[in-house]
C-alpha cells in the first residue's frame, strides 16, 4: 500500500492533468464557482491559499481574479507544470503538507481558502478534517471564505460497481477500483499505457478516510464558519464557509 505522496509521485501526478480532461474545463468550473459566490478581492493584494493545489485547476483563476496565492501541495512536479501555466501571475509555491497550514500562510491573512478536488480525503483521519477546518478558520479574516470539495464514500459501491472508468484515449486507460473498510476507503488506480503494439499496465493503491457530508458540515460550523452554499453532483460535494463578522 503506498502513501499518497507515494502514489501521487510515482503514479498519478504524471497523468493527473490528463485525467481531469485537461486544465481548461476544472479551471472554467471554479473560475464559475468564484462568480457564483462572488469572490474577488476586497483590496489590493489581497491573499488566497490553495491547499493540495496539483498542476493549478484553482490557483491559476484566483490569481487571475487578482489574488496573491499560496499553492501547496506535495507533489514537486505537479507544482511545476502550474508554474509553467502560470506565466506573470503572483503564486508562490510551496512544496508541503497542507497539514502544515499555519507554518505556509502568507504574511497577509487569506481572504479565501480552497481544498478541493477530493484533497480532503487525503488526510489520514476524522481528527486531521477537523484540526485543518479549525486551522483554516483561524485564519480567515472576518468575510473570508473556505471552500471545499470531496468525494462522497458514504455509499459502498459493491461488485461491478467498484470498478468506476475515469478516463480514456488511443493511448491511455485509467480505471479505478474502490474497496470499502469501516472509516476508509481503498483506491486502487489502474493505468494501461500503449507502448508500440503492446499495453503496459501499472497499479498503485492509497487509502482516502470515507467523510460524511453531515459530518463535515458540522465540522465547518463547530469551527465558527457560515455554511453558504453547497452542492452535490455525481458524489462530488462542493461546500462553501464563511467566516462572520464578531458579534
Amino acid at each position: 500500500m503506498a502513501s499518497v505522496q507515494e502514489h501521487y509521485a510515482t503514479h498519478l501526478a504524471p497523468i493527473y492533468t490528463w485525467m481531469a480532461g485537461g486544465a481548461d474545463a476544472p479551471r472554467r468550473r471554479f473560475s464559475d464557482l468564484m462568480a457564483l459566490l462572488r469572490l474577488t478581492p476586497t483590496q489590493a493584494g489581497a491573499a488566497a491559499v490553495d491547499l493540495g493545489a496539483g498542476s493549478g485547476f484553482q490557483t491559476l483563476p484566483l490569481a487571475m481574479a487578482g489574488f496573491e496565492v499560496t499553492a501547496i501541495d506535495l507533489n514537486a512536479d505537479l507544482l511545476a507544470e502550474l508554474s509553467r501555466d502560470a506565466g506573470g501571475l503572483n503564486i508562490r509555491t510551496v512544496q508541503g503538507d497542507l497539514r502544515d497550514l499555519q507554518r505556509h500562510l502568507p504574511e497577509k491573512a487569506p481572504e479565501v481558502i480552497v481544498c478541493m478536488g477530493d484533497t480532503i480525503t487525503h488526510l489520514a483521519s476524522l481528527p486531521e478534517v477537523s484540526n485543518l477546518l479549525l486551522a483554516a478558520s483561524a485564519a480567515l479574516p472576518a468575510g473570508g471564505h473556505l471552500l471545499l470539495s470531496f468525494r462522497d464514500y458514504t455509499t459502498e459501491l459493491t461488485e461491478s460497481k467498484r470498478f468506476i472508468p475515469v478516463r480514456s484515449d488511443a493511448g491511455r486507460l485509467l480505471t479505478c477500483c474502490l474497496e470499502y473498510g469501516p472509516t476508509q476507503v481503498t483506491v486502487t488506480d489502474i493505468v494501461h499505457t500503449r507502448v508500440a503494439e503492446s499495453w503496459h499496465l501499472a497499479v498503485s493503491s492509497y487509502q482516502k478516510i470515507r467523510l460524511a457530508p453531515g459530518w463535515v458540515r458540522e465540522q465547518i460550523q463547530f469551527a465558527g464558519l457560515q455554511l453558504v452554499h453547497q452542492t452535490a453532483e455525481q458524489g462530488l460535494v462542493t461546500l462553501a464557509a464563511r467566516r462572520p463578522p464578531p458579534v
